[in-house]
């Protein structure tokens, strides 16, 4: 028993089943997009160039309960002797090459305009993708947007601003959450004591420099004023100041509140952020354990170290059956190597 890919050119017709793959692996990145990448023989009959088409989607299937697992759409092809190695984009992808075209949001809530610039995007040219969940309860806001915007960077530093996540699911359903997870403290992550699930030594980095457990903004010329504290860590810590710049479209009280509220809480403890390598186990089973989810970090050698931290990334080895688990409240990724483009004279 264990997975295998289904493959589907980029209207998404079924084209082949694949199961003679090697060293398989694959993320999922809170509010990104990640990545997949195997190995195939050149010699496979099914490694041929329509299966493996740039823009072919690709998704992972677990042979036991047929249900999709991770979705996305192959980027790149490393040739080497003789196999070929495939790097994919989630179905975040989709999102990626594509721009806006002019336009003004008027006042109505984070979500709509999500939903907004999505479903006029594909009116122009269809992604692959359709609404699916999109959550109600956010704050208002306005948006300007130029024909030079691209649609994936516009989206993550829109809905960063008030900490709001999305993401496209396996279903190519792009949604939006006000806060994407659950709470499942009750499962850990722990190095040291009878039993740990943690398999390499853990490094554990954490620093003071970017700290802020009491946030202040303002609109211009102080029409507006918030001040968001954690008095929890103002009693442990002492007092760190800093300010958030108000959004252009933090005109009421309201959605500046709900802005510097964001801020603190990225901010209002020590900066923590850090890969755990972790295998399958009833104290933190992958089968249920998602992105944006929040559970129980123990490194006992360290201090008795414990805390309560949120899942940002994860990246699975099919292999080995193990994963490296992000989590905190950021990610420290490596720089893409640079490409320099030459014309051809």
């Amino acid at each position: 028993m264990g997975n295998f890919l289904r493959i589907f050119n980029r209207f998404h017709v079924i084209l082949d089943e694949l199961d003679g793959f090697d060293d398989l692996t694959y993320g999922w990145t809170l509010d990104d997009v990640d990545t997949l990448a195997f190995q195939l023989s050149l010699s496979d009959p099914k490694c041929n160039p329509t299966n493996m088409q740039y823009a072919n989607h690709i998704e992972i299937v677990d042979e036991t309960t047929g249900i999709v697992i991770w979705g996305g759409l192959i980027a790149g092809h490393d040739f080497n002797d003789a196999t070929l190695k495939i790097n994919c984009l989630d179905y975040g992808g989709l999102m990626k090459w594509r721009r806006l075209r002019q336009a003004n949001y008027g006042i109505t809530d984070y979500g709509t305009v999500a939903m907004l610039m999505m479903e006029n995007t594909n009116s122009i040219f269809p992604t692959g993708t359709s609404i699916g969940t999109i959550e109600s309860g956010a704050i208002n806001t306005s948006l300007s947007v130029s024909n030079t915007d691209m649609l994936l960077d516009t989206m993550r530093t829109f809905l960063a601003t008030p900490n709001y996540d999305w993401d496209i699911d396996v279903n190519r359903n792009f949604n939006f959450y006000l806060a994407k997870g659950a709470d499942k403290s009750y499962y850990s992550l722990t190095w040291g004591g009878e039993a740990d699930n943690i398999i390499v030594a853990p490094e554990l980095t954490e620093d003071i420099m970017s700290m802020a457990n009491a946030v202040y903004s303002e609109t211009s010329g102080q029409a507006l004023t918030s001040l968001a504290q954690d008095t929890t860590s103002q009693s442990t810590y002492g007092l760190f100041e800093g300010t958030v710049s108000a959004d252009s479209s933090s005109t009421s009280q309201l959605a500046l509140d709900t802005q510097t509220s964001g801020q603190l809480s990225k901010t209002s403890n020590p900066t923590r952020g850090f890969t755990l390598t972790a295998c399958d186990s009833s104290l933190c089973p992958f089968s249920d354990i998602f992105i944006g989810d929040t559970i129980t970090v123990n490194l006992i050698p360290y201090f008795g170290y414990s805390a309560t931290m949120r899942i940002l990334r994860m990246i699975h080895d099919e292999k080995t059956n193990t994963r490296q688990i992000t989590v905190g409240e950021v990610i420290y990724k490596p720089l893409a190597p640079n490409k320099r483009m030459y014309s051809i004279t």
